[in-house]
């Protein structure tokens, strides 16, 4: 081929590639986001009273773990709820909350010295309210310390949430 027509069809080449360059180049992209809700937000960590049966069942020597996360965009997190026995002698529970460390010092330990942020002690109902929770895991533990020959299982109605604000 002559030197000329290879020069000539590089150079067209070339330009034609520079304009699909450039028109890909031009060419803008839109990407849009779904703001944050604004205001309080509530999730529920565990709502028997939605569901059939309406209660979870705790059995002797045993524990129920619910394990939820608070990201770093959630303020002023707290955990509200409440917490009731219905059933199994001697209808005592025992409700904890802890972050992801405490329970793993506590799975090791369960009679242990474990700082938790909230112990109901052996009850038949309760109250939990714990606020200005960091963001990370938590646990929320049903716990029946009652021994399998003493009691058959717990049976607990509870509504637990977990409440927050989005940082914007």
């Amino acid at each position: 081929m002559n030197k000329n027509i290879r020069i000539i069809l590089a150079g067209s080449f070339a330009v034609v590639l520079l304009g699909i360059l450039s028109a890909c180049g031009s060419a803008k992209t839109t990407t849009t986001s779904t703001p944050l809700p604004t205001g309080p937000q509530t999730l529920p960590i565990i709502d028997t009273t939605a569901a059939t049966p309406n209660y979870i069942s705790v059995n002797a020597e045993t524990n129920q773990n619910y394990t939820f996360n608070i990201a770093a965009n959630m303020q002023n997190a707290s955990v509200t709820g409440y917490f009731y026995t219905t059933g199994g002698a001697p209808n005592l529970i025992e409700v904890y909350l802890m972050d992801n460390a405490t329970y793993t010092k506590w799975l090791k330990n369960p009679g242990g010295q474990s700082t938790v942020l909230y112990d109901s002690e052996e009850m038949s109902s309760g109250e939990l309210n714990k606020a200005n929770l960091s963001p990370g895991t938590y646990h929320l533990i049903f716990s029946n310390k009652a021994t399998a020959d003493l009691s058959a299982a717990q049976a607990v109605v509870t509504k637990v949430d977990l409440n927050w604000t989005y940082a914007q």
